[in-house]
């Protein structure tokens, strides 16, 4: 009877908090010392059935929040919301698809499309609206809650970056800058000019993360190729306008945020003394 008890109490916080985060010594610079080439995320994919994840390295990353189905990407900041690249947006009535840890596929459909330069913040963002929340087995990522004076203690920080074909891939923060609108990447040792490692054609509307107290926090899609370039989802006034578009959609959601934590600005802070990264302008 005890053993049962414990089951069921192990199982109700499970569902009670939905997917583990990330492990807590997991640290982004490290993955990208030890793995250099970018990388598939899946190693077996179907829209609407099984995939098997990659059980290499990616596996340590919880991706079940980006919807892979179509090359317009979509990725969860709460359980009916998807944020996108505006100028590559999917359209009212698009069934996305997306895989939870076990692969099975969970399909959505979005039902509205609010551009953010529509409703008065002008960027590349365009928030949709799905017809049915996501399961607790799907994760929806926080946004960096950052200080607006604090905003280039970022720079130099390792992220993970994704991609249309479904891989994932490093860069370091380059810069931040457009009154912190806008953040651009630059590569790695070694990845300049290699065309494995560009965005391209399509990527357009993936998202990018930092690792911050265990857990992935959405910092950019992409709006530009080479590095990658895209609007920085750590701007006031983008993080404003994400949450109009809430409130006009479902007010009952709402966004959540992560600060970066002591050991990721130590990982940017390190990254800027290599003396290679810009600073932010004045």
């Amino acid at each position: 009877m005890k053993r049962v008890l414990l089951f069921l109490t192990l199982l109700l916080a499970a569902c009670a908090t939905g997917p583990a985060l990330h492990r807590p010594d997991l640290a982004l610079p490290d993955l990208a010392r030890a793995h250099r080439q970018r990388t598939d995320v899946f190693s077996h994919y179907q829209t609407r059935g099984i995939a098997r994840w990659n059980q290499d390295w990616p596996w340590q990353l919880d991706l079940t929040g980006i919807a892979w189905s179509d090359h317009r990407t979509a990725t969860a900041v709460t359980p009916r919301h998807v944020v996108m690249a505006d100028h590559f947006r999917l359209p009212p009535g698009k069934a996305i698809v997306f895989h939870d840890r076990h692969g099975r596929a969970h399909v959505r459909k979005v039902i509205r499309v609010l551009r953010l330069r529509e409703i008065g913040t002008p960027c590349d963002v365009a928030v949709g609206l799905l017809d049915i929340p996501l399961p607790a087995s799907i994760r929806t990522y926080p946004l960096p809650r950052v200080a607006a004076d604090s905003i280039d203690r970022l720079v130099g920080a390792t992220a993970v970056i994704t991609g249309h074909l479904r891989n994932v891939d490093f860069r370091r923060i380059g810069r931040i800058q457009f009154e912190g609108k806008m953040l651009a990447f630059q590569y790695l040792a070694g990845q300049a000019g290699v065309r494995s490692h560009q965005v391209i054609v399509g990527d357009s509307g993936n998202p990018s993360f930092v690792l911050s107290h265990g857990e992935l926090v959405l910092i950019e899609t992409h709006t530009g190729g080479g590095a990658g370039v895209g609007p920085f989802y750590g701007s006031p006034e983008i993080i404003a306008g994400i949450e109009r578009a809430i409130a006009t959609t479902d007010p009952s959601q709402h966004l959540r945020f992560v600060a970066p934590d002591a050991r990721t600005l130590a990982e940017a802070a390190e990254g800027r003394a290599q003396g290679d990264v810009p600073r932010l302008a004045p």
